[in-house]
């Protein structure tokens, strides 16, 4: 009996010890545990969460969350951005580093054949404006007139403070005039559905949703608008180039074409930022995360100033 009252005070001192290891080991997690929360992704939502995992791969320790724009309810410490939205809405103390660019094209349904001369020829650059820019007269919910009847297809737009329909707004310069079309509210992708559910349905998008990711082609029930690179009125054959997602990278990486709705994608942090995690993170981003930008349809930038934290 005094052996076995021996054995169960050394097993429960054991069972005492392994508890008190194990909350310690908890508590210090708790405590080294960094969170970085990030807003403004949902137009590269999947690009964002890509670069998170792999980062968190590497260093071990810090968390990701990700917060819709419409609920946030106080500041996130990283903000996805085009750069034009950014150039508007900057405030004085925040800090902006370059990780990629956007491209954004004109699409159809395929049953929509109101197109087929630029289908072939490409879209000239006055024909995209006329297609989604509101003209002087035009209220923006209705599509206006060909000649003096109705225009045969219905436009399917954004609000201009969308990050993808201000590449569209900003690629015509600074302009007063709104897009014209029925307005979609919600995550990109509601644009794309819209155009699948109209076979008169024209609208605009970026490269990840208009491509399979997968095998590199336009998605089934749509048709690229394809817009002329030199605005000649003709495409060339080395201009064919909207039937695969990377020979359409890197000509838009590799050209000086003007006439493709491009913009850059900044992250952006506060400049009293004093947080080495979040600084580690973007600055990843710049030098090792951008090999993940062509696989989710987005261009690479090397026009990066990288990310420094304040030493205050």
């Amino acid at each position: 009996m005094k052996y076995i009252e021996i054995l169960r005070n050394i097993l429960c001192r054991s069972y005492l010890l392994l508890a008190l290891i194990f909350c310690s080991t908890f508590l210090q997690a708790q405590k080294t545990e960094q969170v970085i929360t990030i807003s403004g992704s949902q137009f590269a939502n999947s690009l964002v969460q890509k670069w998170a995992s792999e980062y968190a791969k590497e260093k071990a320790g810090v968390v990701f969350k990700f917060v819709k724009s419409s609920l946030q309810n106080k500041p996130t410490d990283l903000k996805l951005t085009v750069n034009s939205l950014a150039a508007n809405d900057a405030a004085a103390k925040e800090n902006f580093v370059k990780v990629g660019k956007i491209a954004v094209l004109p699409v159809a349904n395929m049953r929509n054949n109101f197109f087929n001369k630029q289908i072939k020829n490409g879209i000239r650059q006055e024909e995209l404006k006329n297609i989604f820019l509101q003209s002087d007269g035009d209220n923006g919910d209705k599509q206006g007139s060909e000649g003096n009847g109705e225009i045969p297809y219905n436009v399917y737009t954004q609000s201009p403070q969308s990050p993808t329909a201000n590449v569209l707004i900003s690629h015509f310069g600074k302009t007063n005039l709104g897009l014209k079309g029925i307005l979609v509210t919600g995550d990109d992708k509601y644009l794309i559905e819209s155009v699948l559910g109209d076979s008169t349905g024209v609208a605009y998008s970026t490269l990840g949703l208009l491509y399979n990711l997968e095998d590199r082609t336009p998605i089934g029930g749509i048709k690229i608008l394809p817009i002329d690179p030199d605005n000649n009125g003709r495409l060339k054959n080395e201009e064919l180039i909207y039937g695969n997602l990377d020979q359409l990278i890197a000509f838009l990486e590799s050209s000086k074409t003007k006439t493709i709705p491009m913009d850059g994608i900044s992250f952006s942090y506060n400049s009293d930022c004093n947080n080495p995690a979040l600084i580690d993170f973007v600055n990843w981003v710049a030098v090792t995360g951008q090999q993940y930008n062509h696989h989710f349809g987005f261009l690479r930038t090397n026009e990066t100033k990288y990310a420094d934290y304040s030493q205050k």
